[in-house]
């Protein structure tokens, strides 16, 4: 399914740019084209380290709107996790049983020889998180594994605590210096 983003005509020639969920519908763009991909993990996982980074500057006062339209206003740290928690989720059951990784393929989702053996495709369905592209990214994709260990250790209070540390200090602790 399509929505078109933008249209127009020029010369009685429509033109129009659509978003697509997933593959494009045209070979003009190369038909399946990774690059295009509306979940890709490394994009996200930039966006939550810069998020976090932006936490440890405002901290709790800066709040915005999230999801977008819900009314509910929170911190840079709690966008993050909600990030992270919705980029898990594409991996984990959900409560019919089903890991939205897999999409439709029965096999994948109910075969014991194959619903346990997770699979890290190169990007995902915009709509309901399908693994589209390749399915051995375990690279990039495989972030998701961190992104569970971070926020299963990280807390708010204490991130904000440790950026008050001088910058310098702190990262000569991280890598050992004791001069």
């Amino acid at each position: 399914m399509s929505a078109t983003l933008m249209s127009s005509r020029v010369d009685g020639q429509e033109y129009r740019v659509d978003y697509l969920p997933a593959e494009s519908n045209i070979g003009m763009f190369g038909g399946n084209s990774n690059w295009r991909g509306p979940i890709w993990m490394p994009v996200n996982v930039m966006l939550i380290r810069a998020l976090l980074s932006f936490y440890t500057y405002y901290g709790d006062n800066f709040k915005i709107e999230c999801p977008t339209g819900s009314g509910r206003m929170v911190n840079l740290f709690d966008v993050a996790k909600e990030i992270s928690d919705r980029l898990s989720s594409i991996f984990l059951r959900n409560a019919r049983g089903q890991r939205p990784v897999y999409g439709g393929s029965e096999k994948f989702q109910k075969d014991p020889n194959w619903r346990d053996n997770i699979l890290f495709y190169e990007y995902f369905h915009g709509d309901n998180g399908a693994g589209l592209g390749a399915s051995h990214q375990t690279g990039w994709t495989g972030l998701v594994a961190k992104l569970i260990q971070l926020f299963g250790m990280l807390d708010a209070k204490e991130l904000l605590e440790s950026s008050k540390v001088a910058p310098f200090a702190r990262a000569k602790r991280e890598v050992g210096v004791t001069t």
